[in-house]
């Protein structure tokens, strides 16, 4: 069976789940990176999008949003006494050289850019990322900001394509972690059902049991639907799932005990 017919059937079919155990290792693994790629597409179109609009917003109002500034030693100075925040279809540019926001205040944003007092911070969908005026190891002004956007922009398709792969390796990493645990738990559930079962056969089956609940999730995330404790919830669907591949678990045969009486000994002479 081809990896996308094994997609589709993980997805609704644990009786065909239960027949992938005697798989190879290998192609198990690659299953797992083209689950991830296919779950990454929509988040990465997002991201994507998200990232060129907080460019193109502060690339066309950082003139009209920032007052003069300069960065000498690591801190933001300029005359401004209380933080600015502009915002426009949900993209925010803040500028706040007094030292009252941090990048913890952030997190309500889910796309903007910051110049605090010691940092600059990106935020992408809802993740701060601080940049310490101090790493930068130079001083900068409104001016020399404005050529580094311009810098920026110029880079931006390689800058994202960058993201979204760290991004994909992140996660793919993550699901095998999750499908190794999935595994350990696997070896507990067998007992009753399938304990003829190895490890490697468990982690080949924990690995298109999650396949459910991670298009769900990533269905979920795709349209910004937020599930109270996903995180339960999607453990809940991943260990139903592996319960009931290991229901359609064939039982071992049994040999079959022989009528044929034992020949008698023979005689000694």
């Amino acid at each position: 069976m081809n990896i996308f017919k094994q997609f589709i059937s993980s997805l609704h079919s644990p009786e065909t789940i239960a027949k992938f155990r005697m798989q190879k290792i290998g192609k198990t693994i690659l299953y797992v990176f083209f689950l991830m790629l296919i779950t990454s597409i929509p988040f990465s179109i997002q991201l994507g999008a998200n990232v060129n609009n907080l460019y193109t917003y502060v690339s066309t109002n950082v003139e009209e949003s920032i007052p003069d500034f300069s960065v000498e030693n690591g801190i933001l100075k300029s005359d401004v006494e209380e933080p600015i925040i502009t915002e426009n279809d949900n993209t925010v540019i803040i500028f706040d050289p007094t030292g009252e926001l941090t990048p913890l205040d952030l997190n309500e944003y889910q796309t903007a850019f910051a110049l605090l007092d010691r940092e600059a911070v990106l935020v992408i969908e809802g993740n701060p990322q601080p940049v310490s005026y101090q790493d930068l190891g130079t001083d900068i002004s409104k001016a020399e900001l404005s050529e580094h956007i311009e810098t920026f922009g110029g880079l931006l398709p390689l800058i994202i394509g960058v993201m979204i792969v760290g991004l994909y390796l992140f996660t793919t990493a993550l699901k095998f972690i999750g499908i190794f645990t999935l595994s350990v738990i696997t070896l507990l559930l067998k007992r009753k059902t399938a304990n003829q079962l190895n490890f490697k056969q468990g982690w080949v089956l924990s690995a298109y049991a999650v396949t459910l609940p991670t298009i769900i999730f990533a269905v979920f995330d795709a349209i910004g639907l937020n599930i109270p404790f996903s995180f339960a919830i999607y453990w809940v669907i991943a260990i139903v799932m592996i319960n009931l591949v290991l229901r359609n678990i064939p039982k071992p045969k049994q040999k079959p005990i022989s009528d044929k009486p034992s020949d008698p000994q023979q005689p000694q002479i």
